[in-house]
């Protein structure tokens, strides 16, 4: 029987350390990828340097002009694989999942061609995770043919859910399998303080347009979305430090959640804290 042929797509964006570890695993899998695709979302570390450097027939490398968020990454490097190949399935993750060796084999010999699948997760602060994400999610490339491509214009936050729980389970009804014997790593770890003030702008305004304009309407669901920006604005106030800016990016995503301003209108790299506040004082 023929070996079903599997693409893989690394998205990474200066973190070139868990890139080696990561792109290790995957080239240590028992069960070989067909084509491995290194999306680099404009890393600035050494990044390029160092995929120009490898010689592996196997792995494909891909330079973004800027960073365009996890979800404009999956979106290029998912089309990429349906466009220009054509594999079988598509095994999806950031640069710091790390699959057992086994963990591929394992999946394809659970998948079919209506079913994607996911292994279990163990996180750095041993937490697990039994929800698709971008750690290691193997999809049938005949699901990815019928439901399209992530959602790029979401930027960061709530990509994956949109397109792995919202779109292609609720909305055109394939099944989701979580594979409990096949194995990785997800090496994060969630602390106090450990989001920048930009991610609460696109936490809640993702969070927002999700709950308002995607998942489906009831009076519990806008009871969920109202208790959800309550606790997360909570969150500031009592636990988090350098409230003031992070209030203000908070309540400007929730301004362009409820207004569906999507796409990457807060850059990372730049400190946008003065600009916020003059948006909100109009």
């Amino acid at each position: 029987m023929e070996q079903q042929r599997v693409g893989v797509v690394i998205l990474t964006c200066n973190r070139l350390n868990l890139l080696k570890i990561s792109l290790c695993k995957v080239l240590a899998q028992s069960h070989k990828p067909y084509e491995i695709l290194i999306v680099d979302n404009f890393s600035t570390d050494g990044t390029k340097e160092y995929l120009d450097s490898l010689e592996d027939q196997n792995i494909s490398k891909m330079y973004l002009d800027e960073n365009t968020g996890p979800a404009g990454g999956f979106y290029e490097g998912v089309k990429y694989f349906a466009e220009k190949t054509s594999v079988d399935y598509l095994w999806l993750m950031d640069d710091d999942f790390f699959p057992f060796d086994s963990c591929l084999e394992i999946l394809v010999s659970a998948v079919d061609q209506e079913t994607m699948v996911f292994p279990f997760i163990r996180e750095k602060d041993f937490a697990s995770r039994r929800e698709p994400g971008w750690w290691g999610v193997l999809i049938p490339m005949n699901i990815v043919n019928k439901v399209g491509y992530p959602r790029k214009e979401l930027f960061f936050w709530s990509e994956d859910t949109e397109y792995l729980l919202f779109r292609i389970r609720r909305k055109y009804k394939y099944k989701a399998k979580w594979i409990s014997s096949a194995k990785g790593v997800h090496f994060t770890k969630r602390e106090t303080n450990y989001r920048k003030p930009w991610r609460y702008y696109y936490e809640v305004r993702n969070m927002l347009y999700m709950r308002l304009y995607v998942r489906e309407r009831s009076i519990r669901r806008y009871f969920k979305m109202v208790k959800s920006w309550v606790k997360l604005f909570g969150a500031i106030v009592i636990k988090e430090n350098d409230k003031g800016k992070k209030i203000r990016f908070f309540l400007r995503g929730t301004i362009d959640g409820i207004s569906k301003k999507l796409g990457k209108t807060v850059d990372p790299y730049q400190d946008f804290s003065s600009s916020v506040n003059s948006k909100l004082q109009r």
